[in-house]
């Protein structure tokens, strides 16, 4: 078949369009960038109260007269109180209504830690990455059953000691492998509150807030 003159011109920008938004759909991709198979779902029975950060400090004092963590978090511009966290929805919900009935008025908040993306010198990371990523998350789940034990008087202060000397050498063990890099500030904080739970008598409160505080790293830390 003869392609005359206005055909082939019709080609040709068909051609250049095709061309054209495939060079757009490689520019949209970042370079280098890859994701982490990481992904889990945190839930924060949070005090009920302002979301600014003044009053959200002010009110720490009170959730932890409750026997909660106190634990301030920042979510979507908006500051929380948390009392407790869980792993589960069906937990969170439950002992969001029990303190409700007590007249301490909570909700509980959804929070995903996911989707990290690696790029550049990061990339050849990434096992490294996620395997901190999985210690913090067994560590964290180590203080959530010690504080319950701790409620449940099923823990002596003895035994509370022993737990939290291994979470800090699980974190210890952390810092000298990431000795320089964007988890080296994060679980550096972590040994301090860990060390500062483990003084003197251990209470469940204080080891739900260092519990939230691992969470905490792991919803907020950016990879690189």
């Amino acid at each position: 078949m003869k392609i005359n003159g206005k055909m082939r011109l019709l080609i040709i920008c068909a051609v250049a369009a095709v061309v054209v938004a495939v060079i757009i759909l490689i520019c949209a991709v970042p370079f280098g960038v890859s994701k982490l198979g990481y992904k889990t779902t945190f839930y924060y029975v949070c005090y009920d109260s302002p979301s600014d950060a003044h009053s959200a400090s002010s009110m720490s004092s009170v959730v932890h007269s409750y026997g909660g963590a106190g634990y301030i978090i920042e979510n979507k511009g908006k500051y929380f109180v948390t009392v407790s966290c869980y792993y589960n929805e069906t937990d969170a919900q439950s002992v969001s209504a029990t303190l409700n009935k007590k007249g301490l008025k909570c909700s509980v908040l959804e929070v995903e830690a996911g989707d990290y993306q690696l790029g550049g010198s990061a990339r050849g990371k990434k096992e490294k990455y996620l395997g901190n990523l999985n210690t913090l998350t067994s560590l964290s789940r180590m203080c959530y059953d010690l504080a319950n034990s701790l409620d449940g008087y099923s823990c002596d202060q003895s035994g509370a000691k022993a737990v939290l000397q291994d979470v800090k050498t699980g974190l210890d063990g952390l810092a000298r492998n990431n000795a320089a890099n964007c988890f080296s500030s994060e679980i550096a904080n972590l040994c301090a509150e860990c060390e500062d739970v483990s003084h003197g008598y251990v209470f469940s409160y204080d080891v739900r807030r260092l519990q939230i505080a691992i969470i905490d790293s792991l919803v907020n830390i950016r990879l690189y």
